[in-house]
C-alpha cells in the first residue's frame, strides 16, 4: 500500500503476520552534491547517537533496552545520483510477548523514538552538543580510514575513482572525505540538518501486522512539511571512453587485488535489465558463474572471482583476488568469458542453473523484512514496481540471444591492481 501524506513525503505499508516484528524505515533523498555527502555522512553520526531526551549514547541505549531490545541505526547510502539517509527502527510485535505492561504499543514507541531523534535532537543553545560534534567526527574520521583496512574495499573505491575521474558525486564513498570532513564544523552540520528536514523526499515504510490508521496516525505527529521534490531518476548516464583506464598501487597485501569495471547502458528501467540481471549471474555474479568456474576453478588463478552490476550507474565490476604475477593471465581468462557471451556460446543447460538459483534468490528476499524494505525504495526511486510473477516471468522468458545482445554491449573502461610489489 502507497500512500502521499503530503508533497514529497510518501508511507509505504507491507502489512504481514509472517514476522514477529515491526520494521520501520525512513529515507530522506536529494540529489548527490559533492560538497554535501560527508556532512550528511556526519549528521547521520551525531543524530544516532544522542537527542534531547537521551543525551547520552548509554541513555539511548537503555531507552532500547526498555523497549524490549528494539533495534536502531542510522547509514548513509548512495543510490546512483541520490544520496540517502536511512534511519532504520525494528521492534518487537508485542502480541508475541508473554507479559506487556506498557499502554503504548512498541510500533507506537518506535516512531516516537524516530520522531525524537529527527526532530528533538541534542541542540543545547540551538547548536550541536560541541562534545558530541568532536567526537563523531572523529568516529567518522576512524571509519573512513579503517575501511580502507579492506583492501578489496580499498581496490574497489580506487577502481571507482579511475572510472568516474572528474566525476566527485560518483567516485566518492557515501561517508565522504577526509579532506572535507576535518573542515567541517557544528554550525555547518546544523545548516546540513535544517536543510535536510525541509528539502529532502522523505519515504516511510513500515512492515509487520500494522494497520494503514495506525501508520498513518503515527507519522501525523511528526512536524514534516510539504516540500517540491524535482521527481528526476536516480540513473547516471555517461559515456563510455576510447581507452581503457589503468591504475595500481603497491600496499602491503599477500594477495593482489585486480579490479576491473565495465560500462553497460543498461539500466532499471530499460527492456533489457532482466537480461543483463542475467547476464551478470553467468559472467561472474554466482558460484555457476563463467568467471568462478574458469579463473577460480579451473585454471586455479584466483582465490576469489566475482562481478556484480548497478543498474543506478550502468556498470559491472569484477573483483579478484590473485598473485601479482598471474595478472595478465587473468585479465585474458577474464576477456574470454566475456568474449563467450559475446558469441553466444553458453550452455542452456548452465543457463536454466543460474535462473534457478537467481528464482531462489528472489525467494529468500521475502524472508527479509529488511530486503522487503530496501525493495520499496528501488521502487519509489525508478517508479519501477514488478510482482513476484511478472518478475519469475521475465527471467523464464531470457534467452542465450537475449544475453549475447547485452554482453555484445559491455566494454572494459577501467582495470585496478592493488599489489605487494612484487612482479
Amino acid at each position: 500500500m502507497h500512500l502521499r501524506i503530503k508533497d514529497g513525503v510518501t508511507l509505504d505499508l507491507l502489512p504481514t503476520k509472517q514476522f514477529k516484528t515491526v520494521g520501520i524505515k525512513v529515507d530522506f533523498v536529494t540529489p548527490l552534491r559533492a560538497t554535501a555527502i560527508t556532512a550528511r555522512a556526519l549528521l547521520a553520526q551525531v543524530l544516532e547517537t544522542s537527542t534531547a531526551t537521551y543525551p547520552t549514547q548509554t541513555a539511548l541505549a537503555r531507552q532500547l533496552s526498555a523497549m524490549y531490545g528494539a533495534n536502531f541505526g542510522i547509514t548513509v547510502l548512495k543510490a546512483g545520483t541520490q544520496h540517502i539517509v536511512r534511519l532504520t527502527c525494528s521492534v518487537v510485535d508485542e502480541q508475541y510477548l508473554s507479559s506487556y505492561a506498557d499502554q503504548q504499543p512498541l510500533f507506537e514507541r518506535g516512531m516516537a523514538l524516530l520522531k525524537a531523534v529527527l526532530f528533538a535532537p541534542l541542540l543545547p543553545n540551538g547548536h550541536f552538543d560541541p562534545t558530541t560534534f568532536t567526537q563523531q567526527r572523529q568516529n567518522l574520521l576512524t571509519a573512513i580510514k579503517s575501511l580502507d583496512d579492506d583492501k578489496q574495499y580499498l581496490a574497489n573505491r580506487r577502481l571507482q575513482e579511475l572510472l568516474f575521474a572528474g566525476q566527485p558525486t560518483q567516485a566518492m564513498s557515501a561517508l565522504g572525505d577526509i579532506t572535507t570532513l576535518g573542515e567541517l564544523t557544528a554550525d555547518d552540520i546544523l545548516t546540513t540538518y535544517h536543510e535536510m528536514l525541509a528539502h529532502d523526499a522523505v519515504h516511510v515504510a513500515v512492515i509487520g501486522d500494522v494497520t494503514a490508521q495506525r501508520a498513518q496516525t503515527a507519522l501525523a505527529t511528526w512536524p514534516l512539511t510539504a516540500r517540491s521534490v524535482h521527481d528526476t531518476l536516480p540513473y547516471y548516464h555517461w559515456e563510455a571512453r576510447p581507452t581503457v583506464q589503468v591504475g595500481d598501487d603497491v600496499a602491503p597485501v599477500t594477495q593482489a587485488k585486480l579490479n576491473l569495471a565495465y560500462r553497460i547502458p543498461v539500466y532499471r528501467n530499460d527492456a533489457d535489465f532482466m537480461a543483463t540481471v542475467v547476464f551478470n549471474a553467468v559472467f561472474g555474479g554466482t558460484p555457476l558463474s563463467l568467471l568462478f568456474t574458469n579463473v577460480r576453478e579451473k585454471a586455479s588463478l584466483a582465490y576469489y572471482a566475482s562481478s556484480s552490476y548497478s543498474p543506478y550507474t550502468g556498470t559491472i565490476s569484477v573483483q579478484t583476488g590473485i598473485q601479482t604475477q598471474n595478472q595478465q593471465r587473468v585479465l585474458a581468462i577474464i576477456a574470454e568469458q566475456l568474449a563467450t557471451l559475446q558469441r553466444g556460446d553458453l550452455q542452456s543447460d548452465l543457463l536454466a542453473e543460474i535462473k534457478a538459483s537467481l528464482a531462489n534468490a528472489r525467494l529468500t528476499v521475502l524472508d527479509s523484512p529488511q530486503r522487503l524494505l530496501d525493495g520499496r525504495l528501488n521502487a519509489q526511486l525508478t517508479h519501477v514496481t514488478t510482482s513476484l510473477a511478472d518478475w519469475q516471468a521475465a527471467l523464464a522468458a531470457v534467452t542465450v540471444a537475449d544475453i549475447q545482445r547485452v554482453a555484445r554491449q559491455v566494454t572494459l573502461q577501467a582495470t585496478y591492481c592493488l599489489h605487494g610489489g612484487e612482479h
